[in-house]
């Protein structure tokens, strides 16, 4: 009898640790480089290009042969109860700048992850992935989107977009181990929102700890419904000449930010914001257990989005019995100091996507 393959079998681990020398030269996949990926969900997608002789005179009807002219995959790897080492790998993946700080001897880290200057290639990685008994591993793997999400009383989510070279070879290594941390909850998750010239980021952020203003900024987690920011690299294969059908590099356009938020409606305030096109500057800065008892981080991580405007009238909404929302669009924009957005994340990992 043959034995069915079963769904919860799946396997899937990236090089988090280590990024690739140079594009498509890919990751010794051990527990040093990678670690597996655990509460996710995955959709992989090959992108193969296949041609054939149909539109040409062959003497036959129905053509006689086809070939694959080119390879790829893309990857959307969603957490919908994120751990922050998958939050801090894969933001540091998709904007591509990561610094890592050891909180004094502690056996714990922030990881500053921003985008990298225009003109500075994202780093690549490898990943492997086992479904039913097909393994195989994907080489020049980049980030091209991210998402950061929650809704009250539940659960930070996180979604990540990569793009392989189309490289992939038949595996059998035994896959890493993963890394045990809780999930992160909205729960233990604040929020500042500060305006005009109030607008002050901290040079060095501070966990727990509002980070965006000279004065004092609105306090909105009482109010927050649901949050949502997103990234997009606007990711571009380059198949070139030579590359036996695959890509040789794959770089990004003009990237884009995206704010969304949802609040319980108090006063006329964000409206302001919006009839007067105030910019704005927001923080989210969730802290969960503390990591190491010898020193001072907690599990966590902060999102701050320097300067933003709202873009649509936020007017408040709600039928009768009900408790009155706004649904709020922004429309993210560089401050000319900072980057257009920051994430910091802390937990236990000394350093993501090391040389």
């Amino acid at each position: 009898m043959t034995i069915t393959k079963k769904g919860w079998t799946r396997q899937f681990m990236a090089s988090l640790f280590k990024k690739e020398a140079s594009y498509n030269a890919g990751v010794t996949m051990n527990g040093s480089n990678a670690c597996s990926m655990i509460g996710f969900e995955l959709d992989t997608t090959p992108e193969f290009k296949i041609e054939n002789d149909k539109g040409e005179v062959t003497g036959k009807e129905h053509g006689y042969d086809q070939e694959i002219l080119s390879y790829g995959y893309k990857f959307n790897y969603k957490e919908p109860k994120a751990h922050p080492n998958a939050l801090a790998g894969f933001s540091a993946l998709v904007l591509g700048s990561t610094t890592a700080t050891q909180d004094g001897a502690a056996t714990a880290y922030l990881h500053k992850n921003i985008p990298v200057t225009v003109g500075t290639a994202l780093p690549s990685i490898s990943v492997e992935e086992k479904h039913g008994d097909l393994q195989y591993i994907h080489s020049g793997v980049k980030g091209n989107t991210l998402k950061i999400s929650g809704e009250a009383g539940g659960f930070v989510a996180m979604e990540a977009g990569l793009i392989g070279s189309g490289s992939f070879t038949e595996s059998t290594t035994t896959f890493a181990a993963s890394v045990t941390e809780s999930w992160l909850k909205v729960s233990g998750c604040k929020v500042w929102l500060e305006s005009g010239a109030n607008i002050s980021i901290s040079a060095n952020l501070t966990q727990a700890t509002e980070d965006i203003s000279s004065a004092t900024p609105d306090n909105l987690y009482p109010r927050l419904k649901s949050f949502e920011w997103s990234w997009d690299n606007a990711l571009e294969g380059q198949p070139g000449f030579g590359g036996d059908g695959y890509f040789q590099d794959c770089d990004y356009g003009r990237r884009k930010a995206d704010l969304k938020f949802s609040l319980i409606f108090y006063d006329e305030t964000e409206l302001d914001y919006f009839l007067n096109q105030t910019a704005c500057a927001i923080e989210f800065d969730l802290k969960g257990a503390i990591i190491d008892g010898a020193g001072t981080y907690y599990y966590g991580f902060q999102l701050i989005v320097p300067r933003f405007k709202i873009k649509n009238p936020v007017f408040p909404k709600g039928g009768v019995g009900d408790i009155l929302t706004q649904d709020f669009e922004c429309e993210v924009f560089d401050d000319g100091t900072n980057p257009a957005s920051i994430i910091q994340v802390y937990n236990a990992k000394a350093a993501y996507l090391a040389a």
